[in-house]
């Protein structure tokens, strides 16, 4: 069964992803270590999908590998009906159709995630698919 994340929750992952030390802590303090790990893959850090599956989080091992490019991921995700991971992947990489679905449905928290995946893109803070290993959902 698929985790959920509070708004806040998901907006503090957008923010450790932007730097944010407050917002990391925060995740740790709340025991979220698989978002903290799913940053960690899309900073470019290869053992964090592996951690992911094994704990059974496919769902972000996917995201974290669709807005790092994967096609497989992003199929993954839409295959198993993660329609919001994969929109918010999408947006993250400019959708703008994606972007304007999320705002429609006042998605906030997931708008500021693509945002932050956009601005990593645009500062080349993300990693690298052909360094990460490629998902096998």
């Amino acid at each position: 069964m698929m985790k959920s994340y509070s708004d806040e929750t998901i907006k503090k992952l957008a923010e450790t992803l932007l730097g944010n030390t407050l917002a990391y802590n925060w995740l740790a303090e709340n025991a979220y270590n698989e978002l903290l790990v799913l940053a960690s893959l899309i900073r470019g850090k290869k053992e964090s999908l592996r951690w992911l599956m094994e704990n059974k989080y496919p769902e972000l091992g996917a995201f974290g590998n669709a807005v790092l490019g994967d096609k497989n991921a992003f199929e993954w995700l839409l295959k198993n009906k993660v329609a919001l991971w994969a929109l918010t992947a999408h947006a993250g990489d400019g959708d703008k159709n994606a972007m304007k679905i999320l705002l429609d449905k006042k998605l906030s928290a997931y708008v500021f995630l693509a945002q932050a995946i956009q601005k990593l893109n645009d500062s080349d803070q993300m990693g690298d698919l052909e360094a990460a290993h490629k998902f096998q959902g």
